[in-house]
């Protein structure tokens, strides 16, 4: 029918509200406006008033002429619509009256009706339309039972209901033509019936994976898969456990990084549980059915499935059928396929767990050995919890009879059927793993942190600057003077604070004066990752798998260690062989680097060399026997113990109970210790052949890289002794020299005396030649160098002098003037004291052995042992046989015994300040000094060496006065000093030999200056508290020093320095 349109809607609205608008309230408005207005503006009102009304009334007269159809249709149509409700109701009259036929009763019970007509074809056809009626009663049930979530119960009347539908299709009685044309939606309401399979099923599946709920639902999906999709038990073990390791992948899935030892838990607790409701679903113990056997048939008599079907007998049978051949397939598992099917899933769970998720290993999230530690202990936990498992107690009650205190042992025990270690079996091998890959990236960094080609071109630019061979002799000096002290080991026990002594602190504050800032940072950050690497490791060996672990990690970081540290090595051997190069360039090439920027960068190779080889504190320790790991651990301890004791207690008479919080950490945190410290014990104490490997590679690095200045500084020095002596007129002179001495000679018949005057002191050249060279070992260090480096230096003193004399003398043969007597006596003893002084590189017993290893009084050893006569000195012994042919035969034998005591004497009078090259190799040890009688005997010139006049044996130079000394610029008068030779030579001798506060040391000013002060200020250096300090240092110190001082030197220091020149 037509429907009028919202616009003849809206005209009514409008004329409707304009009539209900004219009532009582239009009356009073205009009353009110007759009384206020005036009347012009009342007639102005009233003419727009009737202008409105008759614009209504002409609206309202369009509305009606051009809606009547509209309202004529209308009627229309609901004319209609009540002749069909008629023709309706009556149809459903008809339809009631022939049911109403159909029964004799009219009665509503659920009860299979009693028919009252015996006719049995109207009896068939009841029958037919009560199954009819059940398959159509079914699609609304199962759809209840789809939303209650009772999935089984929707099985079991699906499977009813298709065996009402089996009858139907069976009858024989009914032709199937004539049923279909009675019964029309039966086809059509089987097929909606049939469709529900599908749903039970995958509604069921999606139960499974639910979590969170009880095992009840679970065993519910679980039944009414294994009915629809006809699945027998061993199908319905694998779908469960595949449901399950689906929950473990949802979880490793949504990990997002941050709570990655969280997730860890969760899922090891998913596959805990999960075994245990497989024992409790399928594993058969005692007498007692599981609970899906339980469940799957347990159902109510078949006679009560059928309600409201008459006559049901053959859908019973078929019931009965269906459930015969459900019992005959659902066969209780046998322990051992439970057992071996768990395993496989449990298996490949764990492979899950620790493999790649997304593209990536969870595990790599753990960045630490002690986030690593800690994980463990949250998994283990875990693993021991007895929460996580609480839905299984009270089957395991009911098997065991009693309380189980670890209830996942026992699960173990039954499901599993094997001592499976969860722990072992899914995180060991990747934990381990993971420890390894994080023990790489730490000497990767390192790799990456340490670059030696940057750190020596960063130090070239901050030394760089072209300088002759004088101006760097006169240069200043930059830490190389400090005289050290050995660091004070930590002293063993239980509470040791984590505090750094004074002396310590000090001690390192001289190292990182004489290393300088770059190798500083370079030793630094090996030593820190190296710590770093041993602090992983020693908190991932706090487990029960400590031994284990230490037998398969000790080996790899010490082999990634050893990698690590020869990669650096690699670098510093380029860097050597590229300055070597640059070397041999700087002779033809005028741009090439100055030698004194070369010397100074090897220099710099060698003390980075010499900070890994000595002063690198954990390389050697992770190379060493894991056994010394232990002292790391417990010192760990110790500070933590440390810090719990200084906490203030609240009652300090109150005795302490056994349940004290401080009582039980301490002894928590013993035990926490105790898993590594008892497998660091047992490990073996041997030394990785790799360290021994490594420290040689060292030790052959800093001697190649101290080679260059070797060379280099001997070739200079030698050139200045060359010209020194091609310039002393005094070898031709015919009368005695400076510093000569005159000897008596008593006569073997008689009692005349003859005197004979001979050299007692080498020439000025000779001890300037020496001297330098020692003020130069001195200023890179001295006290700290290799003594294989001090030896190769001695031996290339010696051999550049033996060829200067060489050649000198051949050249004076051939031209004017000729060596006089007094000049050959006078090179005779300059030869002989510098070859006693440099004999420490040609001897050839003299070979330096590990500091660990050496015995001190093997450099002790006296002159009288025989030694291996070596080719220089030979060299020596050739030259002076061709010196002493010049000598008259008598002559010579008269002055040779008391010319060598007087070269035996200065010898030892010069031990202390040539003791670099003097401890090499001690001589005339056995011969007892004397008093010098000539004043020029002094030695205090050459003070630029530094000397004592005590021994350093209280080590106050780093005392609290000193602490922040560790380097002083060189101002005017210490450059002065350099050149004191001048002074010696023109016989500006000092008046007083006491060392002031004016004299200058170096960069060892301030520490020299103290010990020399040390013999007046022994009071109160050594106060009763430092008692045992003293005691210690001084068998250091004299152990330091005593192979540069002499054994007669220790009555004989004050005798030197208190010699008066007259």
């Amino acid at each position: 029918m037509r429907m009028s349109s919202p616009s003849a809607a809206e005209h009514r609205s409008v004329t409707l509200g304009s009539i209900s608008s004219t009532g009582g309230g239009g009356q009073r408005d205009a009353e009110s406006l007759l009384r206020s207005k005036p009347m012009s503006e009342i007639r102005t009102v009233e003419s727009e008033t009737r202008k409105n009304i008759e614009d209504k009334k002409e609206e309202l007269r369009q509305l009606v002429g051009t809606r009547y159809r509209d309202l004529i249709d209308s009627a229309d149509s609901i004319v209609h619509m009540k002749s069909l409700c008629e023709s309706i109701s009556a149809n459903i009259s008809s339809i009631h009256s022939n049911i109403r036929s159909l029964s004799s009763s009219s009665s509503s019970e659920a009860k299979t009706p009693n028919l009252a007509s015996p006719n049995p074809i109207r009896v068939n056809v009841y029958g037919i339309a009560c199954r009819v009626k059940y398959l159509v009663d079914t699609p609304e049930n199962i759809w209840g039972c789809l939303d209650e979530s009772m999935f089984l119960e929707a099985a079991g009347r699906y499977m009813r209901a298709q065996h009402v539908q089996q009858r139907l299709v069976k009858l024989d009685d009914v032709d199937q033509s004539k049923l279909l044309t009675n019964f029309p939606l039966l086809e059509h309401q089987w097929q909606i019936v049939e469709g529900f399979k599908a749903q039970i099923s995958q509604r069921s599946h999606e139960r499974l994976l639910d979590s969170g709920l009880g095992l009840g639902a679970y065993v519910d999906a679980l039944t009414a898969i294994a009915i629809v999709d006809e699945l027998d038990p061993k199908g319905v073990l694998e779908l469960f456990l595949d449901s399950r390791k689906a929950w473990v992948l949802q979880k490793l899935n949504a990990c997002s990084g941050d709570d990655v030892v969280s997730v860890f838990c969760d899922v090891l607790s998913v596959v805990q549980v999960t075994v245990g409701e497989v024992g409790e679903l399928f594993l058969r113990v005692l007498t007692d059915m599981p609970l899906f056997y339980k469940t799957i048939l347990s159902t109510p008599p078949a006679s009560q499935l059928f309600g409201g079907i008459p006559n049901p007998e053959e859908e019973v049978a078929l019931w009965k059928s269906f459930r015969d051949n459900l019992e005959s397939v659902m066969v209780v598992f046998d322990r051992v396929d439970i057992s071996k099917a768990c395993l496989g899933w449990l298996r490949e769970c764990g492979g899950k767990i620790v493999g790649k998720v997304s593209g990536r290993y969870l595990i790599e999230a753990i960045v630490t050995g002690e986030e690593l530690g800690s994980a463990e202990k949250l998994i283990r936990e875990t693993i021991d919890s007895k929460d996580v498992l609480s839905g299984s107690l009270d089957w395991l009650r009911s098997v065991f009879g009693s309380e189980i205190e670890l209830p996942w042992n026992r699960i173990r025990e039954l499901v599993l059927a094997d001592d499976l270690n969860l722990w072992d079996e899914i995180f060991e091998e990747a934990f381990v793993e993971r420890m390894k890959s994080i023990i790489d990236s730490r000497f990767e960094d390192l790799a990456k942190a340490v670059n030696v080609a940057e750190s020596v071109h960063a130090f070239s630019e901050i030394t760089g600057e072209k300088i002759n061979f004088q101006a760097y002799l006169n240069r200043p000096s930059t830490g190389g003077g400090v005289w050290f002290i050995e660091p004070n080991a930590r002293k063993p026990g239980l509470i040791a604070g984590n505090k750094t002594s004074p002396e310590e602190s000090d001690f390192q504050s001289c190292l990182t004066a004489y290393f300088g800032p770059e190798v500083s940072q370079i030793r630094d950050a090996v030593d820190h990752r190296c710590q770093s690497v041993l602090e992983d490791l020693l908190s991932f060996f706090e487990s029960e798998k400590a031994g284990q672990r230490l037998t398969d990690l000790a080996p790899y970081v010490q082999n990634k260690c050893y990698d690590s540290v020869s990669a650096l090595l690699a670098d510093v051997d380029k860097e050597v062989e590229f300055l070597f190069a640059a070397m041999k360039k700087g002779n033809n090439d005028s741009e090439a680097i100055p030698p004194a920027i070369i010397i100074e960068k090897s220099l710099f190779m060698g003390r980075l060399l010499f900070a890994l080889l000595n002063h690198s504190k954990h390389v050697p320790l992770i190379l060493g026997s894991p056994r010394l790991w232990c002292r790391e651990t417990m010192n760990a301890v110790s500070d933590k113990l440390a810090s719990l004791l200084r906490q203030p207690r609240f009652g300090s008479n109150t005795p302490g109970t056994p349940d004290s919080p401080g009582k039980l950490l301490h002894t928590d945190l013993r035990k926490q210790s105790s898993l590594a410290v008892a497998a660091l014990l047992k490990a073996d104490e041997k030394t990785s052949p790799k360290f021994e490997e490594l420290n040689k590679t060292m030790r052959d690095l800093c001697i190649k890289a101290h080679t260059l200045w070797i060379k280099w500084l001997s070739d200079e020095l030698s050139a200045i002794l060359l010209r020194d002596l091609r310039i002393d007129d005094g070898l031709s002179a015919t009368t005695p020299l400076r510093g000569w001495e005159e000897t008596i000679v008593k006569e073997e018949q008689g009692e005349s005396e003859l005197k004979i005057s001979l050299p007692s002191l080498p020439s000025l050249y000779i001890i300037s030649f020496l001297c330098r060279a020692s003020e130069e070992i001195h200023r890179i260090g001295g006290h700290v160098l290799d003594k294989s480096i001090l030896q190769k230096f001695s031996s290339s003193l010696l051999e550049k002098i033996i060829i200067i004399y060489e050649d000198f003398l051949s050249a004076r043969e051939a031209n004017e003037p000729q060596i006089s007597e007094k000049g050959v006596l006078q090179i005779l003893l300059d030869l002989r004291f510098a070859s006693d002084v440099l004999s420490g590189g040609d001897t050839s017993t003299n070979v330096e052995q590990p500091k660990i290893t050496m015995n001190r009084s093997a450099f002790r050893r006296k002159q009288g042992q025989q030694q291996t006569k070596s080719v220089s000195r030979g060299r020596i012994d050739g030259v002076i046989s061709q010196l002493t042919q010049k000598l008259d035969p008598i002559d010579w034998l008269t002055y040779e015994p008391y010319l060598w005591e007087n070269e035996k004497q200065s010898y030892l009078r010069h031990a202390v300040l040539f003791g670099f090259f003097v401890q090499l190799n001690r001589m005339y040890t056995d011969t007892s000094q004397k008093l010098p009688s000539n004043s020029e005997s002094n030695i205090m010139p050459c003070y630029t060496v530094p000397r004592f006049k005590y021994l350093p044996i209280s080590a106050p130079a780093l005392s609290s006065k000193s602490t922040n000394k560790v380097s002083i610029p060189v101002t005017s008068n210490e450059s002065s000093s350099r050149n004191s030779w001048n002074a010696f030579t023109n016989g500006e001798h000092s008046q007083t030999s006491d060392l002031d506060d004016d004299s200058s040391f170096g960069v060892a000013s301030p520490f020299l200056q103290s010990f020399m002060q040390a013999g007046s200020r022994f009071g109160s250096i050594l106060s009763d508290g430092q008692v045992g300090i003293f005691r210690d240092r001084s068998a250091a110190a004299m152990s330091t020093f005593g192979d540069i001082i002499p054994a007669q030197a220790a009555g004989l220091l004050s005798s030197f320095t208190t010699t008066r020149y007259e």
